[in-house]
């Protein structure tokens, strides 16, 4: 199911977005292109299961002091 932004938590937007999905509280999902420009909120960190590919003229916002790590 995907899931919109909440603070702390997964994030995503619905169709073409970026998306996260939760299968229960075991396994977390992450789509493997990024689809829309996307900024980490202030003070949290991301990761990701990869590859992950990135769409030309897309691009990932890592605010100084956070961090985005690609497993």
């Amino acid at each position: 199911m995907p899931l919109t932004r909440v603070q702390g938590g997964l994030f995503g937007i619905a169709g073409q977005g970026n998306t996260a999905t939760s299968l229960g509280t075991t396994l977390i999902e992450n789509a493997n292109t990024v689809y829309s420009d996307y900024t980490l909120t202030t003070n949290n960190n991301a990761l990701s299961v990869g590859p992950v590919t990135i769409l030309t003229g897309k691009s990932i916002t890592v605010p100084t002091g956070q961090k985005w790590v690609v497993l």
